[in-house]
């Protein structure tokens, strides 16, 4: 893990538990499309 993933992870850490569970559905959200964005690029890759 590169030092950059670190800091974002640590610093999810720190935050996640200060945010509603609105913010929380919305982080939620963008994670899990960053991730179809990435397998679909992945498989397009591999094709």
């Amino acid at each position: 893990m590169t030092d950059t993933e670190k800091r974002i992870l640590d610093t999810f850490k720190k935050v996640i538990p200060e945010l509603t569970e609105r913010e929380k559905d919305r982080l939620l959200w963008i994670g899990e499309g960053l991730l179809l964005k990435t397998e679909s690029q992945l498989s397009k890759n591999v094709s």
